[in-house]
């Protein structure tokens, strides 16, 4: 079954084709133009062509990758995104035996926000939320919203003493926000131990699931290199 989008891509595959035929025909006309100024006016011609439209098709690409990796709501990356930038992050600590720290974060009672405010005043917090990532961050490091109230955050080059920091900030301008009304975060963080991606992901996430089996609104953290756990703060709001 056909859908526009599969048309549009149907278009971008044939486009090239179609070019490359005219181009063809163009070049075998040009051969019987024996005027050479009628000749160089063609060839130039040609070659506008043909860089407006490697222009158009980079600008098209540019348009759908933006399309499938970056959240409609906040503008930030997608779980798609997250997944290839994680990889590549792994991979780098794996050569460079550099820190890497994942934060997953899942907003508490955000359900009943949405059931008693409005989807309207949820999305706006979820924008909020993820804005406050974003500026306790660096340029450098990934924030990402894997759908609904989960965001991650991919902190290369940072031990767990400096990714403390990030989620106190965080901590911090969350309590803030005028329109969280009973919404807290529940956070798991820890460092990137050069195993699989599957394993490294399940551990952060057992210790946000720890956050959310006791009440939520706190981190824990996995002490540097160990299995113990810590929880950095649980502040009542």
């Amino acid at each position: 079954m056909f859908n526009n989008s599969t048309l549009k891509g149907t278009r971008c595959l044939i486009q090239p084709w179609l070019s490359g035929i005219i181009v063809t025909v163009t070049v075998i006309l040009l051969q019987g133009i024996t005027n050479l100024w009628l000749r160089v006016a063609g060839v130039t011609l040609i070659t506008f062509g043909l860089f407006l439209g490697i222009q158009k098709l980079a600008a098209d690409r540019q348009r759908l990758l933006s399309i499938i990796t970056l959240d409609d709501l906040t503008g930030m990356g997608n779980f798609r995104a997250y997944q290839e930038r994680i990889r590549l992050e792994t991979q780098r600590a794996q050569r460079n035996h550099d820190p890497l720290t994942l934060i997953l974060i899942d907003l508490d009672q955000f359900k009943n926000y949405n059931d008693s405010h409005g989807h309207r005043l949820g999305n706006e917090l979820l924008h909020s939320a993820g804005h406050i990532f974003q500026e306790a961050v660096r340029s450098i490091d990934g924030v990402y919203r894997f759908g609904g109230d989960e965001f991650a955050i991919v902190l290369p080059d940072t031990d767990l003493e400096e990714a403390r920091q990030i989620v106190k900030r965080v901590q911090h301008s969350f309590e803030k926000l005028p329109n969280r009304a009973g919404v807290t975060l529940s956070m798991g963080m820890a460092r990137y131990r050069e195993e699989p991606l599957r394993e490294f992901f399940d551990r952060v996430d057992q210790l946000l699931y720890d956050v959310k089996a006791k009440g939520g609104n706190g981190c824990h953290s996995e002490l540097d290199g160990s299995d113990a756990r810590e929880d950095i703060s649980r502040t009542a709001l």
